[in-house]
């Protein structure tokens, strides 16, 4: 009998494998929300170089940190 496998962990954006779990911010418009995310360290960097403005992704808006 096989056995189930388990889907290999990846970044958010991308199918590197994460570099750190990461809480962010995401919010359109109003609606926001605070997550836990991973990221590679690609996408780790440019997440942290948008600052406080943040970076669109597919209609959202993402930085790092819930505060």
């Amino acid at each position: 009998m096989g056995r189930a496998l388990m889907p290999a962990p990846r970044c958010l954006w991308c199918t590197d494998p994460p570099f750190e779990e990461v809480a962010v911010l995401r919010w359109r418009g109003e609606e926001k929300d605070r997550l836990t995310v991973p990221l590679c360290r690609k996408h780790l960097e440019r997440l942290r170089k948008a600052g406080e403005r943040g970076r669109e992704t597919k209609g959202w808006t993402f930085k790092v940190g819930w505060w």
